[in-house]
């Protein structure tokens, strides 16, 4: 564990989910793959691949960036936008849509959480509320992580991470200040970079050994960096 930033006293910790809690890579692939093949299914369009899929993606994020910032919005709105060129009328594009995306979820959430991470989260719950504050679109509940009193997520309850939105969120349902939040994340920009910018305390999750110095940006610097999820047992702050 390195401390970076004056650590203080703190009472709520906010965890990110995807690559914090669990490896994410595999299963958004698979989950996308799926999600192209029951399109190109349903849709009877056979030279639909992975390469138009992000082209429509893509260009759909450039329409409306703002909305892409909910991830199953911005999902919707590509699968809606693809079909559209294609021809298909407005009740093809309802039943498609809803029926890929669907199945989309599904495979979203066929991750394994690694029994250290659920171990680590009861243990914290014990001692501190414990809320979850994702630009993902994971259930925590639906994957065995139930120990989250509340669940924030960006495009939908605010604005995505590294925007403070959610963050102060957090604070104001809580009736605390920013700084007695200690948020934990994989990513120097979206948790960490977002966590201090809105005046809370972040922890790094590094388990790639990434140097946060290669983005050469002050915000980067987190309050702590800790290489293992059980290194915040060993926190002794009091509430």
């Amino acid at each position: 564990m390195k401390f970076y930033r004056t650590f203080s006293t703190f009472k709520l910790i906010s965890f990110d989910l995807d690559d914090t809690l669990y490896d994410n890579h595999q299963v958004i692939r698979l989950a996308e793959q799926q999600c192209v093949e029951r399109l190109r299914q349903l849709s009877q369009i056979s030279q639909l691949d992975r390469a138009e899929w992000q082209m429509w993606k893509e260009k759909t994020a450039v329409q409306n960036p703002l909305v892409c910032e909910n991830v199953t919005q911005w999902r919707i709105n590509t699968i809606q936008n693809l079909l559209q060129h294609y021809g298909k009328s407005a009740v093809q594009i309802t039943q498609i849509s809803h029926d890929v995306m669907q199945h989309f979820l599904d495979w979203r959430h066929k991750i394994n959480v690694p029994t250290q991470s659920i171990s680590v989260l009861e243990q914290l719950k014990k001692r501190f509320p414990l809320v979850a504050i994702t630009n993902g679109n994971v259930d925590p509940a639906r994957i065995g992580l139930t120990q989250f009193e509340q669940l924030f997520c960006g495009g939908v309850q605010g604005r995505a991470k590294p925007d403070a939105d959610l963050f102060h969120q957090v604070a104001r349902q809580y009736n605390i200040v920013p700084n007695e939040i200690l948020h934990v994340g994989d990513n120097l920009i979206t948790d960490v970079q977002g966590a201090i910018q809105a005046g809370c305390q972040a922890a790094w999750i590094n388990l790639s050994q990434q140097n946060f110095a290669e983005f050469d940006d002050a915000r980067c610097v987190p309050t702590l960096e800790i290489n293992d999820l059980e290194e915040l047992l060993t926190l002794q702050i009091a509430k």
